[in-house]
């Protein structure tokens, strides 16, 4: 294990400025402590360097959404008008005709999952659909950075 880095009273008051608010400016932090924001710059630096501060964390009130996996058995006839009718529910990300069990797949974004019941009865009601499976993932990991902005089509 290594050796603790040594912190005085200035990284402290860094620290906790930057505990408080990461986007803290430095000249702020600076005439806080009475020193430079030289000084601040070299110090923050130093505790990246040594291990003290290992990263910052963007904490946004974006909500958590859920993100519904919906496969389809359908009369053939019918997959385009049902593929459409998906495609113009809201939170819809995709919708595409699928080889194997089902013959259609669709992936809806809902911010809660009473939405989701909502849906499956919409879906259900089209003309053709004889058999739908929807999953979703119940974690949180939905809220990977990767996820947070992207938009529906």
């Amino acid at each position: 294990m290594g050796r603790q880095p040594i912190i005085d009273e200035t990284d402290r008051k860094i620290l906790k400025a930057l505990l408080k608010d990461a986007r803290c400016n430095f000249a702020e932090i600076a005439k806080a402590c009475g020193v430079s924001t030289t000084a601040i710059a070299q110090r923050y630096k130093k505790l990246c360097s040594n291990g003290t501060i290992i990263g910052t964390t963007l904490i946004t009130s974006l909500k958590k959404q859920y993100s519904l996996s919906i496969d389809l058995k359908t009369q053939n006839s019918n997959e385009e008008t049902i593929i459409n009718a998906i495609k113009k529910l809201p939170g819809t990300l995709h919708c595409f005709r699928v080889i194997g069990r089902h013959s259609i797949h669709a992936a809806i974004r809902v911010d809660k999952l009473e939405q989701a019941h909502q849906l499956i009865n919409t879906i259900r009601k089209q003309p053709g659909v004889t058999d739908l499976e929807i999953t979703t993932n119940l974690d949180d990991n939905f809220l990977f950075p990767e996820n947070l902005l992207r938009t529906t089509t």
